[in-house]
């Protein structure tokens, strides 16, 4: 048999510390939420009603500190409460997880498999912009009805995350605070203990790797998905790019830290200088929530504005899906008018084109390998641009 899942609630953290360690030594198996298989809840003073309320709906036993330490000192608690959690095991069927066939094939949001190599790759993706998504909402700790609207939007969305066998309490968590409209300060530090928890297990926290640069555009979104951007945000922004500093020299972090050294440099914050960077964040996430509903990975729309695209031996790489056909169609276009085409961002290249629609396997949630090469590039004054397929498209 598992051991009894407990969890405590309504404590400060060095006695919710204190009160998990002693758990954890006579056995029990801490949980950092009212999960679905609870046994007991342990309360402080400052319980909120929900968790409460859960615990109780599940069948689970919800008791006091006074008879946690009685029980983990000598293994006894009331003979109503052993008779209820006796109840509850009874009742309890263990539900065997749906084993996916070899053959299996894993869809997306669109009903289009994952490829086998980047299946792992995506949900780790969704994973760390999760993770930003919730500290850019929780920024200013109030949940407004379009970042209640784009969470719940996305976990809907991302089928893959809450799918996961490690994010099922994490996913209840953003459930209770989806029902009630309310982040408690036990639901935020439960989400952001458990979302680390996930972190460290898969080795997500290596400094300098993708998922910094995934977490940091998951930020982006989450502070920018009420179409505004205050000053918590801003400060909580500049904390993260200060803790993340391995990445500031990769686009688009170095755009990011440029924006607020403009914005800290005289100490004071405008309304402009937030229009100003709410306008730089939704380009770089291609994301404007409020205006389309849309939350998906969109592609960024950090374009170039040129006047004439010459396509006579000039070297393009395009990226990305395209509405005007597959990239072999665009390619032959691009090459049918004089144009050479490369699979990847070389230093002769002039165009990156990007397409329409995000790639799902691209290695950023707005962009893929090549778009960051080409952004390092123009940041060393390469001459290179980067356009959107509409842009190239009124050039040919």
């Amino acid at each position: 048999m598992k051991a009894f899942e407990i969890c405590f609630t309504g404590f400060n953290a060095v006695e919710r510390n204190e009160l998990e360690t002693q758990a954890e030594l006579v056995g029990l198996s801490v949980k950092k939420n009212v999960t679905k298989n609870l046994h007991i809840l342990c309360i402080g003073e400052n319980a909120g009603p929900s968790k409460v309320d859960k615990a109780r709906e599940g069948g689970s036993v919800v008791i006091d500190k006074s008879q946690f330490v009685h029980f983990a000192d000598t293994g006894e608690l009331p003979q109503a409460t052993v008779e209820q959690i006796l109840t509850l095991i009874e009742s309890r069927t263990p539900i065997k997880p749906k084993q996916q066939k070899p053959n299996d094939t894993l869809l997306n949001k669109d009903a289009q498999p994952y490829g086998r190599f980047n299946q792992a790759a995506n949900i780790e993706k969704a994973i760390a912009s999760l993770h930003g998504i919730l500290l850019g909402i929780t920024a200013d700790s109030k949940l407004k009805p379009a970042e209640h609207a784009f969470l719940d939007l996305w976990l809907r969305t991302h089928g893959e995350v809450s799918d996961d066998p490690d994010m099922v309490d994490i996913v209840d968590v953003l459930n209770d605070v989806l029902e009630d409209g309310i982040i408690d300060e036990d639901e935020h530090d439960d989400l952001f203990c458990l979302i680390n928890d996930v972190n460290d297990v898969r080795g997500f926290n290596e400094p300098g790797s993708h998922n910094q640069i995934n977490q940091l555009l998951g930020l982006l979104q989450g502070i920018s998905a009420d179409n505004e951007i205050n000053e918590k945000e801003i400060d909580t922004l500049a904390v993260w790019l200060d803790e993340n500093h391995q990445i500031l020299d990769k686009w688009p972090a170095s755009v990011i830290t440029s924006k607020l050294c403009e914005i800290f440099e005289d100490g004071i914050i405008t309304e402009d200088e937030k229009k100003d960077l709410l306008l730089t964040v939704q380009k770089v996430t291609g994301n404007r929530f409020c205006e389309t509903g849309d939350v998906t990975d969109n592609t960024t729309e950090c374009f170039d504005d040129i006047s004439e695209i010459p396509h006579d031996n000039i070297g393009f790489c395009f990226t990305g899906k395209f509405k005007s056909g597959s990239r072999k169609t665009v390619e032959s276009k691009a090459q049918s008018l004089g144009a050479i085409t490369s699979k990847g961002v070389l230093l002769s290249t002039q165009f990156v084109v990007i397409g329409t629609l995000a790639s799902r396997d691209w290695k950023y949630l707005s962009h893929g390998r090549k778009i960051e090469t080409a952004m390092s590039l123009k940041e060393k004054g390469h001459e290179i641009y980067v356009i959107s397929e509409e842009q190239w498209l009124k050039f040919i």
